[in-house]
């Protein structure tokens, strides 16, 4: 560590080339300071394991985006029911955990969905820079949803 800082019994360690910034009451760092990723990352017992991508999104008509963090865009693959969600940064691997929801309105009444990480001709539809998912109803009939909602742990 390059140096530290006490305010009011809190110490910050700096790294050389590092941004801290402190303010009353907070600390802020750089979005990549090593620090961060290194307590956002799967260390101690049993770690902290962060959401590296999530968005909620419209999956009727034109698709779109509600809100979304690490997703740059959503693809409407022609099929009723079947989307790509792009990562605005790619994934290290293809080992990560897609959780996800979908919901289905049905007259005055409200069905919950089925999402399934798309699997057809052998790709498990995983992808360091996109997941293909599809929206299904109770059984397996594909089915466009309005709210798509979806979050990738790595």
């Amino acid at each position: 560590m390059a140096g530290e800082i006490k305010l009011n019994d809190v110490s910050v360690a700096t790294e050389s080339g590092g941004t801290v910034t402190i303010a009353p009451n907070n600390v802020t760092f750089a979005a990549n300071h090593a620090g961060i990723k290194a307590a956002l990352n799967a260390s101690g017992n049993p770690g902290i394991y962060a959401c590296r991508a999530w968005v909620n999104f419209n999956g009727t008509g034109t698709v779109a985006i509600r809100a979304s963090g690490n997703v740059s865009s959503i693809s409407d693959n022609g099929a009723t029911g079947d989307y790509t969600v792009n990562f605005a940064t790619a994934m290290p691997d293809n080992d990560y955990v897609v959780a996800a929801c979908g919901r289905h309105y049905s007259g005055v009444s409200d069905h919950g969905m089925i999402v399934c990480i798309q699997t057809s001709d052998g790709d498990a539809g995983v992808g360091t820079g996109s997941v293909r998912i599809t929206t299904h109803q109770a059984g397996s009939t594909l089915q466009d949803s309005p709210i798509v909602s979806l979050a990738i742990f790595r």
